[in-house]
């Protein structure tokens, strides 16, 4: 059996530059060394061997043995990189190809597109270009600002009875995850890179239930789970239904970062929205009052205790 002898394992964390051998040859390359503890054992650490194959796809650690079995240095090392060669990166989605047909309103959760236009009619506003797999189901929509600025694509892949469908959202720029929805996420969580994909799973009514986000290789970052129920106030002669929809986050490893609850009149506006911290503690609340004779919004933001902090009217 093969020990490592000390009190303490040094594990280099190393980055291995892409540099043309021309700049290698007139450019030094500034190293910095750090020491840190740890608590972890040999078996925490080297429990689960794994082939040079595999050790592409994961993060892993690199060990060195010398000529008499003992070890010599153990480095971490990520999958992107590998040898000091960038892995080549998974076409997880195929790109968009043409013909393409372009529209101004697109729901990603009913797969809907609406009010279409020609080409040449596409300026600077906002628009959504689509591919179809036949002329009723959809395969890709990606959502322009404007001209050549390019946002996000969503991906949906259907089943071979092309009745069921999933989701996917790849991100081409820094935006966060509310700018897709921002009431069904929080800010504190939705924070989105060019090439991270949001994954959702629906019911079947085409609610969404769950939004899982990772990168391309398959690292998860954080994800949402949602839970939909309707709320009766009132007597029996007067009773007032609402929705609520319930959004819980949750980072990568499952650990309960909070939640809020929509409030839902019945034609769907929205009337209020609750946060409550990971122990359930309400932390705010914001409340939305539609006047349709003024066609205006008042938003009134109120502390744990119910005082109003904030008083705002916007055209609706």
């Amino acid at each position: 059996m093969i020990r490592i002898t000390g009190l303490s394992i040094l594990i280099i964390w190393s980055f291995l530059l892409t540099e043309t051998p021309a700049k290698q040859d007139t450019k030094k390359e500034a190293k910095t060394v750090k020491y840190f503890d740890t608590n972890l054992k040999r078996k925490d650490i080297l429990g689960n061997e794994i082939s040079s194959k595999d050790a592409r796809q994961k993060n892993h650690f690199k060990v060195t043995y010398d000529a008499q079995g003992k070890v010599v240095s153990i480095e971490f090392i990520p999958p992107q990189k590998q040898g000091g060669k960038k892995m080549e990166k998974r076409e997880l989605f195929p790109k968009p190809r043409p013909p393409f047909r372009y529209f101004e309103k697109w729901d990603p959760h009913s797969r809907a597109l609406d009010e279409e236009v020609p080409e040449f009619k596409v300026g600077s506003r906002p628009f959504y270009r689509a591919t179809f797999t036949d002329d009723e189901h959809v395969r890709t929509v990606e959502h322009f600002r404007k001209r050549n600025n390019l946002l996000w694509t969503y991906h949906i892949e259907w089943d071979k009875q092309m009745k069921d469908s999933k989701l996917s959202v790849l991100f081409n720029s820094h935006l966060p995850l509310t700018a897709l929805d921002p009431h069904l996420y929080h800010p504190s969580l939705s924070e989105m890179k060019p090439g991270w994909i949001a994954q959702f799973r629906h019911n079947r009514l085409g609610r969404p239930l769950n939004t899982t986000v990772k990168d391309d290789i398959g690292n998860i970052y954080y994800f949402y789970d949602f839970i939909y129920r309707f709320e009766t106030v009132g007597d029996s002669l007067n009773p007032i239904n609402f929705k609520i929809t319930t959004s819980k986050y949750y980072r990568a490893d499952s650990s309960f970062m909070g939640k809020h609850e929509l409030t839902f009149a019945v034609d769907n506006s929205l009337l209020k929205k609750s946060f409550f911290d990971d122990r359930g503690n309400i932390t705010e609340t914001i409340e939305y009052d539609f006047d349709p004779e003024l066609n205006e919004v008042t938003i009134l933001i109120r502390d744990p205790k119910g005082k109003i902090i904030h008083r705002q009217v916007m055209a609706k």
